[in-house]
């Protein structure tokens, strides 16, 4: 029995640990044209507005505050890259699906799931 509580202990230390939440996924947009506007860039909620009429504008989504090594990272939501701390999107007008989150691995074995970042566009007038 006490062998099972200590096996017990173990792991649910072990998730714990490998869960913590340090490591934040930002984001950036970045509007088009000379009369534009961005607010949030560096943060978890970013957004952008300009007059281009176009119906997206680039973007990206990145880790901030990162303390251990990292292994891999495994993005999801709108970011589709393969591995790296930052990763470049098309952020679509007026879309509520411009989001992202990580999955990071660190060498030292633990891993970690990030908050959900959102980023916003609008154009027009």
């Amino acid at each position: 029995m006490k062998t099972t509580l200590k096996a017990l202990t173990l792991i649910a230390g072990t998730l714990f640990a490998g869960s913590a939440f340090s490591a934040q996924v930002v984001c950036d947009v970045y509007p088009k044209g000379g009369n534009s506007h961005s607010w949030g860039n560096g943060t978890q909620n970013c957004t952008a507005f300009d007059y281009s009429f176009g119906s997206s504008t680039s973007g990206r989504f990145y880790l901030k505050d990162v303390s251990k090594e990292i292994s891999e990272v495994r993005w999801e939501g709108i970011a589709r890259c393969n591995g790296g701390t930052s990763c470049s999107v098309t952020v679509r007008a007026y879309s509520s699906s411009n989001t992202a989150s990580a999955l990071i691995l660190y060498k030292d074995g633990t891993w970690e799931r990030t908050n959900t970042a959102r980023a916003s566009y609008e154009t027009g007038h």
